[in-house]
């Protein structure tokens, strides 16, 4: 936040001698505690005139003094002088879906970053928690409010200068990494602006510096800690926060010290490399459809046991549908400064030995045996469906999306199977 910008702003209302609510325009405002120096985490005026008595505000707090003076409330609860740099960059994994992905594509090239979930004019995160559950639940009961919230709150600690990786834009070839940077008013990174062209969705925007835009080559020369993370189930959520020192670094690196024109193109050794190693996984495939299903099972069943999953049931059904082959949980890293600084997730797996392409009906396994599951509270849930065909349909794919399933192929599989070591 830029001291001038904030300047610009004004005391609009007064709850008492300390008190006062702070408008930035652009209907966004916070509470200013003029003892402790600090402006609350910016929201919707109407959400503080809510709370409580407040009267006109007749003058008598001088600004032009204060400001310089002040701390910012972020979402996360964390105090954050209004001028200070961002030294320490995080970096997040931002998912798109692949629906749109030429359109949503142009618009990072006009330095906004685009994420779903927002098909109602309500759901903007700077409305707060509360409203935002309560606009989501009345406008579908498809998906977890409470989830979502926690997934996609993780824009709004996004800062200027940031890096955000997005994996598969423009296409499958390539990821795209860039750096944030503030909106116009200088208030913040995050905005809720109209829907993405010929949609009613797409209206969350993380704005983004068009001159940090790096397209990456899948098989470019770079560290491989980045490709594996990219490919990792622990970051298949739309806004995931990167923790791991090594990829920050690799990316930071790739940002700043390679060249550029060298990274768009798939560097000739490496992607003789890749050709071996696409051979190799396809043959692991082929024989492994040679196994029975169970068999399969079992070797789905040994992987997730080698990488740290606990086992908690297999082959379970409901006589309606519904079928689980495999459910195991891990405890994984929060992505939020708050404790506990783990949580179990437990995951819900599908597993197909197919040939070609496998349809929806693993998915719609998944999701009428998940449904009627009971679920504890505070337990997060991912299902996947793994298969060893060779891609999904259409519509196995608009399901998974739509019901938040990670689909694995055969080679993806087999190539998780061999990295791992197991």
């Amino acid at each position: 936040m830029i001291k001038d910008q904030l300047s610009k702003g004004e005391i609009i209302a007064k709850r008492d001698e300390v008190t006062y609510l702070f408008s930035y325009g652009n209907n966004q405002a916070s509470i200013l505690h003029l003892e402790a120096r600090v402006l609350s985490t910016p929201m919707h005026p109407d959400a503080f005139l809510k709370m409580g008595y407040w009267e006109d505000y007749t003058g008598g707090v001088d600004l032009e003094a204060v400001i310089p003076t002040l701390r910012l409330e972020t979402e996360s609860g964390e105090l954050v002088a209004i001028n200070k740099p961002n030294t320490d960059r995080q970096c997040f994994v931002f998912r798109q879906s692949p629906n749109d992905q030429k359109a949503l594509f142009a618009e990072i090239e006009k330095g906004r970053l685009r994420q779903g979930w927002s098909f109602a004019e309500g759901l903007s995160l700077l409305n707060g928690k509360d409203l935002f559950i309560q606009t989501f639940e009345q406008v579908t009961a498809q998906w977890d409010a409470v989830k979502q919230w926690g997934t996609l709150s993780r824009m709004l600690n996004i800062k200027p200068g940031d890096y955000i990786v997005v994996p598969k834009q423009p296409d499958t070839k390539h990821f795209t990494i860039m750096q944030a940077k503030l909106r116009e008013d200088g208030l913040d990174c995050y905005d809720f602006i109209e829907p993405l062209k010929g949609t009613n969705d797409y209206r969350h925007v993380i704005h983004i510096d068009q001159s940090s835009i790096q397209v990456v080559h899948y098989e470019a020369m770079y560290p491989a800690v980045i490709k594996r993370l990219l490919k990792s189930i622990a970051y298949s959520s739309p806004i995931n926060v990167v923790r791991k020192k090594g990829f920050k670094e690799a990316i930071h690196t790739l940002m700043i010290e390679v060249e550029k024109t060298e990274l768009k193109q798939a560097h000739p050794l490496q992607a003789k490399m890749k050709e071996v190693e696409k051979r190799l996984y396809h043959e692991w495939v082929e024989e492994a459809r040679n196994l029975t299903p169970s068999d399969f099972e079992k070797v789905v069943k040994s992987f997730m046991e080698a990488n740290g999953f606990t086992i908690k049931r297999a082959n379970q059904y409901d006589r309606l549908g519904g079928d689980i082959d495999l459910k195991c949980s891990k405890e994984v890293l929060l992505h939020t400064p708050f404790e506990p600084s783990t949580m179990e997730v437990t995951y819900y797996i599908q597993v197909k030995k197919h040939k070609g392409i496998t349809g929806a009906t693993g998915v719609n396994q998944l999701n009428q045996m998940v449904d009627h599951l009971p679920h504890e509270n505070g337990k997060h849930v991912q299902k996947i469906l793994l298969s060893l065909a060779d891609d999904f349909s259409d519509e196995c794919k608009k399901l998974a999306e739509e019901s938040e399933v990670l689909l694995i192929d055969g080679v993806t599989f087999a190539e998780m199977y061999v990295k791992s070591g197991e």
